[in-house]
């Protein structure tokens, strides 16, 4: 770690890196399960949920399909 870069912008580095992963694999499969994002984009799988909610927030994706806990399912990339 250089000395000018703290664990938070560490983190962050790592989480802008999954959502370009996330958004990446959206464009060429735009309607997907979440399952299929976890197993083929790349993402670390403990971020995905957060950011497809953020992502939700953002009205980049629609949320298709969730569990009766209300995870996302079935994801469509809307922007």
């Amino acid at each position: 770690m250089k000395p000018t870069e703290s664990l938070y912008t560490l983190y962050m580095n790592y989480k802008e890196q999954d959502r370009q992963r996330i958004l990446s694999y959206l464009e060429s499969h735009p309607s997907c399960t979440v399952k299929s994002i976890i197993e083929e984009s790349g993402a670390e799988r403990l971020r995905v949920y957060s950011l497809l909610f953020e992502l939700s927030q953002e009205k980049k994706i629609l949320i298709v399909e969730e569990s009766e806990w209300g995870a996302p399912i079935r994801v469509k990339w809307i922007s």
